[in-house]
């Protein structure tokens, strides 16, 4: 049970460091890597129970969940040609079903028997996550060129 919740916490803090890499210029004061840290720390605190640790996740995944839905929301909004729009309506649409029978299939280990709950929740907290980090960079204002920071900085 220690293993899945410091995985899940282990894969948290290389979230932040890659959500630093592809920020904005104006950093944001709370990082999603580190909000979801401080929060599974709270709600789990120093239990070592399974149960808890597979609610704290389910928790951390449900306040996620709308953030997660508008950028989606957002980046289908960019693509200004219908068929674009609607193919990458299907690659959302492909990468849930494969999330769902993935994560579905982790917490399905009979040799996991009452962690695997926990295996579940924590695979789906690291897909969405994951699949957050990667749409915001998406939609974040591409960096400006050297010429212009430099010129910025004299």
């Amino acid at each position: 049970m220690i293993r899945v919740v410091m995985l899940a916490l282990a894969l948290v803090p290389g979230v932040a460091a890659a959500q630093q890499q592809q920020r904005q210029p104006a950093p944001r004061q709370d990082d999603l890597g580190q909000q979801v840290e401080r929060n599974m720390r709270s709600c789990m605190g120093q239990s070592q129970d399974t149960a808890l640790a597979a609610r704290c996740m389910d928790a951390q995944r449900a306040t996620i969940a709308p953030r997660l839905d508008t950028a989606v929301e957002r980046l289908l909004a960019t693509q200004q040609d219908p068929a674009r729009r609607a193919a990458l309506a299907d690659v959302q649409a492909a990468w849930a079903t494969y999330r769902d029978r993935r994560c579905d299939f982790a917490g399905s280990n009979p040799e996991r028997a009452e962690n695997a709950p926990a295996d579940r929740a924590a695979c789906y907290l690291q897909f969405d996550i994951g699949r957050l980090v990667e749409i915001e960079a998406l939609l974040a204002p591409p960096p400006a060129p050297r010429q212009q920071q430099q010129q910025q900085r004299r």
